[in-house]
């Protein structure tokens, strides 16, 4: 699983506000929600989201009277797969059977492809699934040349689980496609969901390469 490396200029309170930032990249976030979602001081949350404009990491504007974030993605792809390799370790760390699912299915498919994006989203994302849950995956590849032998490979992998699995797999092209309509109403898919709750399991750099592509 890939680990890329910390930013130098990343302090505890800036990996918690851009953690909480990416869990949901469909918002905009006020400093004073920020302060709230990780318990810190507002003071603090600012001169911290002040630095991280100053880094170019986030984009900071006023709207009325309030001061609103959002993550630059197509200008730090590197420094927000950092940002879900914390997440992803952390959500992991509890889930031992899951974890061990991921491990052989990371194992399998780079044997097929070295370069694809797996992630999850679904119930177990959100930290609310029951015992009878699904994990559910959501695969990129490059292109679907392989997507059979990818689809053998997951299969395999399941078997060795007690644990469901439901698999998606799109093509880089097809991620981005759907991605594009995301400001469209009542146009949900799969690509737009990832969006708003998502656990990068694998390829992190790859998720966010394809995100800037259409998004600032």
């Amino acid at each position: 699983m890939s680990k890329p490396l910390k930013p130098a200029y990343l302090s505890s309170t800036a990996i918690a506000v851009l953690k909480l930032m990416v869990s949901d990249l469909t918002k905009d976030y006020t400093i004073r929600r920020l302060a709230q979602g990780i318990h810190q001081d507002y003071r603090i949350t600012y001169d911290t989201v002040k630095k991280l404009t100053e880094n170019g990491v986030l984009n900071l504007e006023r709207r009325a009277n309030l001061h609103m974030c959002r993550p630059r993605v197509n200008k730090n792809v590197q420094v927000l797969a950092f940002i879900e390799s914390l997440r992803t370790k952390k959500f992991l760390e509890t889930r031992p059977s899951i974890r061990m699912i991921l491990s052989t299915v990371v194992s399998r498919i780079t044997k097929v492809s070295p370069f694809f994006c797996l992630t999850l989203f679904g119930s177990v994302a959100k930290g609310k699934a029951v015992s009878r849950s699904d994990v559910d995956m959501l695969l990129i590849l490059p292109d679907l040349m392989f997507q059979n032998r990818v689809e053998n490979e997951l299969s395999s992998a399941a078997r060795t689980s007690t644990i469901g699995v439901h698999e998606i797999i799109l093509s880089a092209d097809q991620f981005v496609s759907m991605l594009s309509e995301r400001e469209m109403p009542k146009k949900p898919n799969v690509a737009t969901e990832v969006l708003e709750n998502h656990v990068v399991v694998y390829g992190a750099e790859v998720f966010y390469t394809l995100l800037s592509r259409v998004m600032a």
